[in-house]
């Protein structure tokens, strides 16, 4: 695998560009960020501060040490962190922009019941801008407002309009056409901007969603 894209790195936390398909932390996962990093940089030992999922791509924010992990940890418990992330939607939606504010579990769920158990549902906020759309896709920006496990997959699968390519809540069958069509094996989920500390980290959108966006299925 080629080296980890740095993106920004100070004396608090560094920030990556992670790679869909390999997860941050994951102990079955012989190839994990962690591990690849550690090597990468040749540093002992990373704390990541938060985690995306290993179906999505974009910034990624670890620490050097336990000290500056609590630090960057608590801006996120303050809800001081801002989290921009786009991705391709299946379909148009019918609202160009807003908010979704369906109430979601904070773990793992499945395609026929996204938001889980009624008993065990949290309130969640995702906001929501278009900036493209075509026949079959729509591009989309998104601002977490809460973070829930999942949410930004949860919210549009539950507007029946998921992510472009996702394992869990998307239509298998229609994730296989797409791969067969497109050759583009990963989720269309990226994290593209944070805030935090007084600091701004963009990482571009992949190649690929922009290309998704010119075609038409036939």
């Amino acid at each position: 695998m080629s080296k980890i894209q740095v993106l920004f790195q100070n004396d608090d936390f560094l920030a990556v560009n992670k790679p869909p398909g390999i997860s941050v932390h994951n102990n079955e996962d012989p190839e994990n960020l962690l591990v690849l990093l550690e090597k990468q940089l040749e540093i002992k030992k990373l704390y990541p501060v938060h985690r995306l999922d290993k179906e999505t791509s974009g910034i990624q924010l670890l620490s050097t040490n336990s000290e500056s992990a609590a630090k960057v940890a608590e801006e996120f418990q303050k809800k001081s962190v801002k989290k921009i992330y786009c991705g391709v939607l299946r379909g148009q939606l019918k609202s160009k922009s807003g908010i979704w504010t369906k109430s979601l579990t904070d773990k793992a769920e499945g395609r026929r019941s996204p938001e889980g158990l009624a008993k065990s549902r949290v309130p969640c906020e995702t906001r929501f801008h278009v900036l493209q759309e075509i026949q079959y896709f729509t591009l989309c920006e998104f601002e977490l407002i809460t973070g829930r496990q999942h949410q930004i997959r949860k919210h549009t699968a539950l507007t029946n309009h998921p992510i472009v390519g996702d394992p869990r809540y998307g239509e298998p069958k229609y994730n296989e056409k797409i791969i067969q069509m497109y050759k583009f094996d990963r989720m269309f989920l990226h994290c593209s901007r944070i805030e935090i500390l007084g600091h701004i980290i963009q990482c571009n959108m992949p190649d690929c969603f922009t290309e998704i966006m010119t075609e038409r299925l036939k």
